[in-house]
């Protein structure tokens, strides 16, 4: 099964960014045969949620340094075999776990480029606005994986 997991905190700002990017994207990949989760700070449960098998999206915010609002991409057997260059705003992340319990997840980490975390329940002005941008970004990025490296029986 294609699982989607949407990691953040919608009480500082910009690193709720993945969880409205799948909330409005959430209909969409429904139809689309993708099982939406929208795990919020709890990445614990949405790991739990996971099987071997499954192919998986994890959606996070993510601070490089680039253009606030722009999406990466990786693979998560790349992410889990470097440590990470890039910082999420969790204690411990979902890739982080992944690696403790030696999970060999396939799929991508999508990460969405943040422009100001601090206490607040909506996004940046950058970010607000950006919004439908990123979301049809991050349509189009599992639908092209999803036609290239899925097959189903």
């Amino acid at each position: 099964m294609v699982k989607l997991v949407a990691i953040g905190n919608r009480f500082m700002k910009d690193d709720a960014i993945a969880i409205k990017a799948a909330e409005a994207l959430e209909d969409r990949l429904i139809c689309q045969d993708i099982q939406v989760i929208i795990g919020e700070t709890d990445f614990q449960s949405c790991f739990y949620l996971l099987d071997k098998d499954d192919f998986v999206f994890i959606l996070d915010a993510l601070s490089s340094g680039a253009e606030p609002g722009s999406v990466h991409m990786f693979r998560l057997e790349d992410v889990m075999s470097q440590p990470s260059s890039f910082t999420m705003h969790h204690d411990l992340s979902m890739v982080e776990l992944m690696k403790l319990y030696g999970s060999q997840f396939k799929g991508y980490l999508l990460g969405i480029e943040i422009f100001e975390i601090g206490f607040g329940q909506e996004l940046s002005t950058a970010l607000r606005e950006k919004l439908p941008f990123i979301c049809r970004i991050i349509e189009c990025e599992i639908k092209k994986i999803i036609a290239e490296e899925i097959t189903y029986a």
